[in-house]
């Protein structure tokens, strides 16, 4: 940073006041570039100043630089705000990390684990019933962290716990803070979904619906579709149905193909394969299809007897599959295995094992279930007991509950 003094500028107040005029305008590049005038290194006087560019970089998506200078800024005054603002700086950089577009932060995803752990826990040191460090807490666990909804779902519970001990008062005073519980109720249904809590579940995606039915501050599509992966999952299928086409035409984003696809679950489970095919068949063209959806497809025609045209919508699904290949190789093996073609089954179960492995870490209890049963009627007996030992180590592992919930589907 230049010294103030090349500027003619040496009033750290005077930088403010046209700082704070800029914010109010939302000109974070004007804001950002008042940074110039910082002297080298700034003092205490500036403090204001830092914390407001340090801000005003963060909009822009300048993480690095922004981080810099508030751990800075937190080494002069060590604030809660200070603290909180770094753990969010760090959080919203992971997040863009795992983005499909977007700006991606100057640094690597360990390094922004560590800043984020590092710093939420400075924030919760100065203040242990922040509703929003909590809430970011909660959401860096359930998706950053690849699905961590234990301690996810303990600090979403803490979050709607904080909010509702609030006096009707300040809850009518914090807006802010009945947007955030509205947030941790339906992110705290989605981790106990995969929790497998159905009961805390259904409670969860309920209050959302009704709490936030007013301010909307979670998508009506994205509670509807919630509340009927969670009527899906409890047996309740009439209501799962309706809820899913409330969704189709619930205001939100406009992409709407999940839904399909999740009323071809539904159908399925309803022992209705046509149904479960029609969904996807007539509503979603070849050339829109994702991955998941031409799996789906493939059950519902595995279902109806149709394994040959199964296997083709599988393969259609491979074409394109990134994280979900183990998904689909499995079934493939399994419908190979009931083809009689022993060999393309043992590829099949191969990959799939060592796909899940590869890319989440975790072993295929199914994939090597498969792989051992090929092996023996193949005759292979010597890798057996190798397949068998790393069954042994799946342990508890089990599977994920649905194939949505791997993925992070809706």
């Amino acid at each position: 940073m230049a010294e103030a003094r090349s500027h003619g500028i040496s009033d750290p107040h005077a930088t403010l006041i046209e700082a704070e005029a800029l914010m109010r305008k939302q000109a974070w590049e004007e804001v950002a570039a008042l940074g110039l005038r910082l002297p080298t290194p700034p003092d205490e006087s500036w403090l204001a100043v830092m914390d407001v560019v340090a801000f005003a970089l963060g909009q822009l998506r300048q993480w690095t630089v922004a981080i810099a200078l508030l751990e800075h800024a937190y080494g002069l005054e060590a604030t809660w705000r200070r603290a909180s603002s770094l753990a969010y700086l760090y959080y919203d950089g992971a997040l863009a990390s795992q983005a499909p577009r977007g700006p991606k932060p100057d640094m690597s995803k360990e390094a922004l684990r560590k800043g984020f752990r590092r710093w939420i826990a400075e924030a919760l040191r100065h203040d242990p019933d922040s509703i929003k460090d909590i809430y970011r807490l909660g959401i860096f666990e359930a998706q950053v962290e690849a699905c961590h909804d234990k301690p996810a779902l303990r600090a979403f519970l803490r979050v709607i716990d904080l909010f509702h001990a609030l006096s009707e008062e300040e809850k009518a005073r914090r807006g802010d803070y009945r947007k955030v519980c509205s947030k941790a109720l339906y992110a705290g249904a989605r981790s106990a979904l995969r929790l497998k809590q159905l009961g805390l579940a259904r409670k969860l995606s309920f209050a959302c619906i009704r709490e936030d039915k007013e301010a909307n501050h979670v998508e009506p599509v994205h509670k509807l579709q919630m509340a009927a992966r969670v009527c899906m999952a409890t047996g309740e299928f009439d209501h799962a149905e309706r809820a899913a086409r409330l969704a189709l035409d619930a205001p939100g984003p406009p992409r709407r193909d999940y839904l399909f696809g999740l009323l071809s679950d539904i159908s399925l489970l309803r022992s209705d394969p046509e149904a479960a095919c029609s969904w996807i068949e007539k509503h979603v063209p070849e050339h829109r299809r994702a991955s998941y959806l031409w799996r789906k497809l493939g059950d519902g025609r595995a279902a109806r007897g149709q394994l040959k045209e199964a296997c083709q919508a599988w393969e259609s699904a491979l074409r394109q599959d990134r994280c979900g290949r183990h998904l689909t190789l499995v079934r493939l093996g399994r419908a190979y295995l009931d083809l009689g073609a022993l060999g393309k089954a043992e590829d099949a179960f191969r990959k799939a094992a060592h796909f899940r492995v590869s890319r989440f870490m975790k072993e295929d209890r199914e994939a090597l279930e498969g792989l051992e049963k090929v092996l023996a009627l193949r005759g292979k007996k010597e890798e057996l007991p190798r397949i068998a030992e790393r069954l042994a180590k799946c342990g508890g592992q089990g599977q994920p509950a649905s194939d949505d919930d791997e993925l992070g589907v809706a």
